[in-house]
Formats: C-alpha cells, sequence, structure tokens
C-alpha cells in the first residue's frame, strides 16, 4: 500500500473505526481498487452505521470505474439486533408438498402463516417465507415465490445455482427485516436488491468467494476470473513452477485458498508467477563441474 494512498485521507477521523492496521487491511483487501473519495464514503458508512466488513457486514465491490458499496444480509441482521425492540426472525423454505395456508389478519392486515406442515418427500422449493418480530408491533411477513427469483439462479455465474435454498432464504429474511424495523442503510447500492451472501463469505466457488454474489444486473466477473486462472495455469505449464507453488504463493501473499481470491486478488498473483518464473534457476553442478573444481582446489593448495 502506499503511504500517499493513506496520507490523503484524514484518517485521525477514522480512528475510532479501524486501527492504523486495520485500516491498511481495508485499503488493500477490502475496498482494494477504491479512489480516495471512494475509500472515505465506504469508511464513513461503517462509522455511521456501526458496520463491520471484517465481520461481513459490508461490502466494496468494484467492476471497471463503477462502485458498489453493498450491506449484507448479516450486516441488516446485526443493525436489526441491536434495537431494543428486536425479538427475533424465522425464515422457511415452503416446497411443493408442504401442507401450507396463508391469510390476512383482520386487525392488522398483514399476512399471517395459517399453517406450514412437512410433507415426506417435500418435493421442489415452491417458495420462502420470513417473519420478523417487533416488540408493540405486528409481526412482518414476506413470502416470497420461486418464480421472482428465477432470474437469480438463472443468471451467469450466480451463486443461487449452488446454493440455491441458503440464498434463497436470505433474501427473504433481508427483505422481512427491511420492512419490520424500516433499515434503510446509507449505501451506495441505491434501491437494488442485494444479493451479494454466500457468504459470505464470503466469500461464487470454484473460483470467487462464495459469500460475495455480485447485484442482479451488474457485471459478474467470474468468466474474468476464469480466464485470468487459465492463464495462470499456462504460464505455469510453460516454467518450471508446479501447482504447490502456486497453493504457496496464494498463501503467502493473500492468506487464502485459491478458490477464495477475487479478480483482483488473481491478477496480482498472476503477476507474482510472472515474476517468480523469470527468476533463474539454482543450477547443481555437474560432475564433471565438481572435478573441476576440486582439481583447482588442489593446484591452489600446492
Amino acid at each position: 500500500m502506499s503511504k500517499n494512498h493513506l496520507t490523503q485521507i484524514n484518517t485521525q477521523e477514522f480512528e475510532n473505526v479501524f486501527s492504523q492496521k486495520e485500516l491498511e487491511v481495508v485499503v488493500n483487501s477490502f475496498a482494494k481498487g477504491a479512489t480516495n473519495e471512494e475509500l472515505a464514503l465506504f469508511i464513513q458508512i461503517c462509522k455511521q452505521n456501526n458496520l463491520n466488513p471484517f465481520k461481513n457486514h459490508i461490502y466494496f465491490i468494484k467492476y471497471g470505474n463503477q462502485m458498489s458499496i453493498q450491506v449484507s444480509v448479516e450486516g441488516i441482521q446485526y443493525l436489526a439486533q441491536q434495537r431494543d425492540d428486536y425479538k427475533g426472525v424465522t425464515v422457511q423454505l415452503i416446497h411443493e408438498n408442504d401442507d401450507f395456508e396463508i391469510g390476512v389478519d383482520p386487525e392488522t392486515q398483514e399476512l399471517k402463516i395459517e399453517k406450514h406442515s412437512i410433507k415426506i418427500p417435500r418435493g421442489k422449493v415452491a417458495a420462502a417465507y420470513a417473519i420478523a418480530k417487533r416488540e408493540g408491533y405486528p409481526d412482518k411477513v414476506v413470502v416470497i415465490e420461486a418464480e421472482e427469483v428465477e432470474h437469480l439462479r438463472t443468471k451467469s455465474g450466480s451463486q443461487w445455482k449452488t446454493y440455491y435454498n441458503d440464498m434463497f432464504k436470505k433474501h427473504a429474511l433481508k427483505r422481512a427485516l427491511k420492512l419490520q424495523f424500516g433499515i434503510d442503510v446509507d449505501d451506495a447500492a441505491g434501491a437494488q436488491e442485494d444479493n451479494i451472501d454466500p457468504y459470505t463469505p464470503r466469500e461464487r466457488k470454484d473460483i470467487t468467494p462464495e459469500d460475495l454474489e455480485p447485484e442482479s444486473g451488474q457485471e459478474d466477473e467470474s468468466e474474468d476470473i476464469k480466464k485470468a486462472w487459465d492463464e495462470i495455469d499456462e504460464k505455469v505449464k510453460a516454467s518450471s513452477l508446479s501447482k504447490k507453488d502456486v497453493t504457496d504463493l496464494v498463501k503467502t501473499n493473500f492468506n487464502k485458498k485459491p478458490a477464495d481470491l477475487n479478480l483482483s486478488q488473481v491478477t496480482d498473483l498472476s503477476r507474482l508467477v510472472d515474476r517468480r518464473s523469470r527468476r533463474p534457476r539454482k543450477q547443481t553442478p555437474s560432475k564433471w563441474s565438481l572435478t573441476l573444481m576440486k582439481d583447482s582446489l588442489t593446484d591452489l593448495q600446492r
């Protein structure tokens, strides 16, 4: 990290948010590629909302020159849990063979789960619902049919393909919490729906962090990551490096598994492979060379 990157920002303003060491991690990892203005905005949003990127509450995502700051479902739930009137949240999937009934409360006009019993085999997932409870307020029930999220499941590179059930539940959970508690985090994602939780982990497997799913409509970088890994593979084949050497580079420089690297990190890794492959290989002296060295030493001793 260049010193100029931090010195242009009033770090004292954020000293109650991140230590200097943590700020370096934010600059070099969580918000890598951010301009000074984008970095200041990201840290300010963390500060104002008490959200912690080290706990996967909030993400800085950049595609080309486009920046997006997104709050994860963990972040939304954390904000709700800080309230004295938070009374919990429930989320369930509804399968096509389940016995499920939903009605409308005549007094509050809110949706109400009348019945949900499970039958085996359950069949395919048909819907998801979440119930957010708040003291002194009616329960907020969100019901989402599978057709409503089909575009997310079929999106190229989408984490919904691999972790459909988990992503669907998180999707419903976040909507219910935002609806019940009026959580409207001042982030840079606007009114877009958050679909980044793998995590979620963090970190899209095989090649990207599974907790980081881009917003619907945004460019997905999984294809770019795959191309970058293919290039690294070709470089390794053409060099004296082994796959273990690459794994060691990842561990030493990023402290992650290869599958957990994002596009920026894979690009950095490619440069490291270039530098490592250009290093001259250690030459083992041949038997003939050793004989010459031995004769030379004998001559010197005479």
